[in-house]
């Protein structure tokens, strides 16, 4: 065995070793009989010192992606973490078009409410350009995955921006809240955009269609309800997001028993990768309220609710997890030999 056909096998090492034990003699001949030339000398040349491209580095590597959130004829055990990634990228997705429509609507209803109130400037702004994660949402699910994933880029880089304008506002009061915000973001982003790939199965779009419009007017009620102006803000963004998971866990586990088929699989370990989400920036948050909420109102009510919400959350959640991935079904096959034919 020569030293370059050593190497492309440690970068075939990527991929799951169902899929190597099926098509890794073939990727490999395949590899060697581009990579090494005609001529002698420089055939011997390349087999000693020659090294995979890196065009051909990332070829597998966007494979391996493909296969362990795999679609349609995959090992049942990467079906699940396919269709897992994809109901978390969508749900953070839906949680920024909600939150964007529900900004909106403030703005919109707040000066109606208090007479005299300007709801203008850096946070108007922000509510318009949050618009676009609406946007994305839609298109992702709509099925239009190219077009999602140019807008999603484009509400990144806009959340970015908005994320920066306040820090610098602020005097850098609450980044390290902005800085989990956008991680959560990215996570976003690149799930959904390794989760639907061109063999994953399609999401039923009805029911994410409806979430957006219902969980729009929830949001704005409850921010009409807990807001005033100059008072403070006791349940925030990462607070109403633990609220939501405490009960979309607590409905997953009371419906276990009657589900089936592979989703039911799927929702459980999307909902715990979520609740990784949403406890990181809830901690974050927590001990931004530690470092700055002299400047709030109401210091003590926030930095209690946010240790309640963590607390009640790692509770509810940490049976789910066992349950989730001990039933997590493992792969034992090898994935669908016409994808190995068209990847290879």
């Amino acid at each position: 065995m020569t030293e370059l056909e050593r190497r492309y096998r440690r970068v075939l090492r990527l991929l799951p070793a169902s899929y190597r034990q099926a098509w890794e003699q073939d990727m490999v001949a395949t590899f060697l009989a581009g990579a090494v030339p005609d001529d002698p000398e420089d055939a011997e040349f390349t087999a000693e010192y020659g090294r995979p491209g890196w065009a051909e580095v990332v070829s597998v590597l966007g494979l391996a992606v493909r296969l362990r959130l795999g679609g349609a004829g995959a090992p049942a055990h990467f079906r699940v973490w396919g269709g897992a990634m994809q109901r978390a990228a969508l749900a953070v997705l839906l949680v920024y078009a909600v939150n964007a429509l529900a900004g909106v609507r403030m703005l919109l209803w707040l000066p109606l409410r208090f007479p005299g109130l300007v709801v203008l400037g850096q946070s108007g702004a922000a509510a318009l350009l949050g618009l676009s994660w609406v946007a994305a949402y839609l298109a992702l699910v709509l099925g239009h995955r190219q077009l999602a994933r140019l807008l999603m880029g484009l509400s990144l880089l806009l959340s970015a921006v908005t994320a920066g304008a306040a820090v610098v506002a602020g005097g850098g009061a609450y980044w390290g809240s902005r800085v989990a915000e956008l991680l959560v973001s990215a996570f976003a982003v690149v799930a959904a955009s390794a989760a639907f790939h061109r063999d994953a199965e399609p999401v039923r779009s009805r029911p994410w269609l409806t979430a957006l419009p219902v969980g729009a007017v929830l949001v704005t009620v409850v921010l009409l309800l807990i807001q005033h102006p100059g008072d403070g803000v006791l349940v925030d963004g990462p607070g109403l997001a633990c609220a939501a998971l405490i009960a979309a866990v607590l409905f997953q586990q009371i419906t276990s028993a009657a589900e089936r088929g592979g989703s039911a699989g799927m929702w459980p370990v999307a909902l715990v990768l979520l609740t990784f989400a949403a406890l990181g920036l809830r901690v974050v948050t927590l001990l931004d309220y530690l470092t700055f909420t002299a400047r709030a109102s109401r210091p003590n009510a926030l930095v209690t609710a946010a240790i309640v919400e963590a607390v009640v959350l790692v509770l509810v959640t940490g049976p789910l997890a066992v349950r989730a991935f001990r039933t997590l079904p493992r792969a034992t096959h090898p994935a669908d030999p016409r994808a190995g034919s068209r990847d290879a």
